[in-house]
């Protein structure tokens, strides 16, 4: 039998997979993680496929051994190594990067060196010797470190002489964290254990009752002597499963479904029609309901003994959305998101891959969790941009939902009070199903919205970052004993440090950015690269006194509001105040218990947040994203816009917001006020098609970076010409467009030029690109449907 294996390394001229045999007695099946020879070296590989060798008797050469299995991930399915595959060609990567993605343990094997036992008789020249004291004293060292450090020869002598010798070591093998479980065997018919009537107590319960596990047992008062003598008898039984990482059913009390309203019965009556696995767009007005859709489709699917995937793009939302779904279903979800340990990660994959658990609910990388039987894919908030991967391999959540649920034909909800332009005219188009939800629940009503043009504050001499009206809305709102929400989509205090004599700007070493300012560590900070600075005295210019700080942040807000209303409760939630674990759900939650009158964030505080006692939500500079030098600015801010205003009046209270804007006349700020996401879209398609953008014409963002501007340009002028002289042989009507220099010229030191290619169908673009090694240098970055 052979194997075909990609080997696992993230070198991206290596495109194909290579062919090894199997040793007899040896257990490699797909998704099997294995140690083979290639070239001089020994590397990780992953099975993808295994068949006879039907070659075997015709080959004039002999194929290589596989050398031993490293790992078997269980859970690991032929759908998922098709989903990789097709994630390499779609997007552009290697076929090793697609299949990383489903891998538990992301790193692989590391080679290094030990010292041998060394003997008597084996002479060592000076240089050798400094080897063995360095390798002695560091006890393992990576192979390539020996190599920066002493001469090849000497190396290779040491190597020879078996001096030196190589291990691999297999990084990030988590051991399972694994919990007993108590469950009913069969009932005592013959009186066993009339003499013991605390273990028929127990037995009785056990009957009555789905396993769980011993520790729940313990709690409720019997000892582990007891459960042992129980199923000694052989009227209980222990087995062991991953341990559950959510585990909090007893903090919160069991809930009911509402009754629907018509527009939810309507929604879903057409979504478990459903024949073949359709996508679904969910549009509805922010508070009409569709969580509660997603329960009840979810609570059909676990009747049909399948499982869920629960897609929110925020970390902090994970645990509001656990909560609804726990109430409702008990401990049967598990979470999957950066954050978790490593182990925690693993118990969770492994109950969604073995059936255990049936809900899975977690951000981006969720979508690449093992399952079971997935029966429903749901994606909240199915605008956001956060979908969207910015590293390699750069997928879209949406588009690899959509590829695995049609390999399951169970159908894919995308939900949101503000689709993204591209979803809603597939909508239209037919591609997906439209299902419109114009009402919120209780007929309550969307929030009254007032915008406020900061010119006329100016021209009125107020200089403050709230204008009257969002003061007068805070008053009235902390008075009610209510609370408050404000977005502010920029961290920090100052967002720059400009000197008023000479105009220098404070910028990063690194970075072609302007440093922000951070009042609570009075310190400097690149939100690029994260360096920081300490805060000039005077211009490292001119050498003038007169350093100044402008522009406003949310540590400058969070400041005036405690001075404006010194006897509120504030929290604050950015990126600073939720770095540690877990921080960003603890500062949601004690709002949610009311803890805090007003709570102050970037764009994570607009997302999908459901707090009752929400009267009054107050938006700064509402039109910072629109100057933007990019097609998406009026649909991003129109989204942030109008989701931040949807958190206000979910509960009986109605909601008020107030908008502050510098540009109160365009479209954008006026379909927002309105709540009108049918008049700002057709507005917004209509530029789209005029400038041939997406939806109306694919993008592929070519990024070249390179410390080196001379280098950077000559890579970008040889990569246009091919595309160029492509164009031109192919007679495609596909733009290509640059090279021109990025938004953003340097970051970490390394400069940015851009290519776009643009057309209607960049299939054969792509196929281009795959065959040709120019477009896989190193600093090269290939974005497949790219924001621009």
């Amino acid at each position: 039998m052979l194997a075909e294996i990609s080997i696992n390394i993230t070198a991206k001229a290596l495109q194909q997979t290579f062919s090894y045999s199997i040793p007899a007695g040896m257990k490699v099946r797909a998704g099997s993680r294995v140690l083979v020879p290639f070239g001089s070296r020994k590397e990780e590989g992953i099975v993808l496929s295994i068949h006879e060798d039907t070659e075997a008797a015709t080959r004039t050469f002999t194929l290589k051994p596989i050398l031993a299995v490293l790992s078997d991930q269980v859970g690991f399915r032929e759908e998922m190594i098709q989903t990789a595959l097709w994630i390499s060609q779609y997007y552009l990567c290697s076929l090793a990067d697609a299949l990383r993605l489903f891998m538990i343990e992301k790193k692989g094997i590391s080679q290094r060196t030990c010292v041998e036992a060394v003997p008597d008789a084996v002479a060592l020249d000076g240089a050798e010797a400094l080897v063995l004291d360095y390798v002695s004293r560091h006890s393992h060292v990576e192979k390539k470190t020996l190599e920066k450090h002493f001469a090849p020869d000497v190396l290779a002598g040491l190597y020879s002489r078996q001096v030196l010798r190589d291990y691999l070591y297999q990084q990030n093998n988590v051991a399972d964290k694994l919990e007993t479980w108590l469950s009913f065997d069969h009932a005592d018919t013959e009186g066993t254990l009339k003499r013991s009537p605390r273990q028929a107590e127990l037995l009785q319960a056990l009957a009555q009752s789905e396993p769980q596990p011993v520790s729940t047992w313990v709690q409720k008062g019997y000892s582990h002597d007891l459960i042992r003598h129980l199923c000694a008898h052989g009227f209980a039984r222990l087995t062991e499963k991953p341990s559950r990482t959510v585990n909090f059913t007893h903090a919160l009390a069991a809930d009911t479904p509402w009754q629907l309203t018509e527009e939810q019965q309507a929604a879903v009556e057409t979504i478990q029609r459903d024949q073949g696995g359709k996508t679904y767009l969910l549009h509805g007005v922010t508070g009409s309901g569709k969580t509660e859709i997603y329960m009840k489709l979810t609570a059909d699917v676990l009747a049909r003994g399948g499982q869920v995937l629960v897609l929110v793009p925020e970390i902090a939302l994970t645990g509001q959305i656990v909560r609804c779904f726990v109430r409702r279903f008990g401990n049967d979800a598990v979470v999957m998101h950066s954050q978790l340990s490593k182990g925690e990660r693993r118990n969770n994959w492994l109950r969604m891959a073995n059936g255990e658990s049936h809900i899975c609910i977690g951000a981006r990388s969720a979508v690449f969790t093992a399952f079971h039987n997935l029966g429903l894919i749901i994606v909240d908030e199915e605008h956001d941009s956060s979908y969207k991967q910015d590293d390699v391999p750069r997928y879209h959540t949406v588009e690899v939902a959509r590829r695995r649920a049609a390999y399951y034909g169970c159908p894919v909800i995308l939900g949101s009070a503000t689709p993204s332009v591209g979803d809603y005219y597939k909508a239209l188009q037919g591609e997906y199903v439209l299902i419109t939800l114009r009402e919120r629940v209780l007929h309550r009503p969307l929030p009254d919205v007032a915008v406020v043009d900061m010119r006329e504050e100016l021209a009125r001499g107020n200089r403050n970052v709230l204008s009257d009206a969002m003061v007068a809305l805070l008053t009235e709102t902390l008075q009610k004993k209510q609370q408050a929400i404000i977005l502010l989509n920029r961290r920090g205090f100052s967002t720059f440090v400009m000197c008023r004599k000479c105009g220098y700007v404070v910028k990063c070493n690194t970075c072609d950015v302007a440093m922000v300012y951070h009042k609570n560590q009075h310190r400097l900070r690149c939100h690029y690269c994260d360096a920081e600075k300490d805060v000039p005295l005077v211009c490292p210019s001119c050498g003038s006194k007169y350093i100044k700080f402008f522009g406003t942040g949310t540590e400058k807000v969070e400041e005036q509001l405690q001075l404006q209303f010194p006897q509120a409760r504030i929290a604050r939630l950015d990126q600073d105040t939720k770095a540690r674990k877990n921080s960003g759900d603890r500062i949601i939650e004690a709002f949610r218990r009311e803890e805090y009158d007003i709570l102050l964030g970037t764009q994570m505080v607009a997302k999908g947040h459901d707090f009752a006692n929400v009267s009054a939500v107050g938006i700064l500079s509402a039109d910072s994203l629109l100057n933007l030098p990019v097609y998406w600015a009026g649909e991003r801010t129109f989204q942030l816009l109008t989701q931040a205003a949807g958190r206000a009046g979910r509960g009986d209270i109605p909601g008020k917001v107030v908008m502050q804007t510098y540009a109160p006349e365009h479209y954008v700020i006026q379909c927002a006020q309105k709540q009108d996401y049918q008049a700002f879209y057709e507005q917004e398609i209509a530029y789209r098609q005029e400038l041939l953008y997406p939806p109306f014409h694919q993008l592929l963002k070519i990024v070249i970076v390179d410390e080196n501007e001379k280098t950077l340009w000559e890579t970008g002028n040889t990569l246009a010409l091919l595309l160029q002289t492509w164009k031109k042989e192919s007679a495609s009507d596909t733009a290509i467009i640059g090279p021109f220099v990025d938004i953003i010229k340097k970051v970490r030191n390394k400069y940015r030029i851009v290519l776009l290619v643009k057309g209607k169908d960049l299939t054969e673009a792509k196929a281009f690109i795959r065959e040709h090694a120019e477009f896989r240098r190193p600093g090269v970055l290939l974005d497949v449907d790219s924001a621009g």
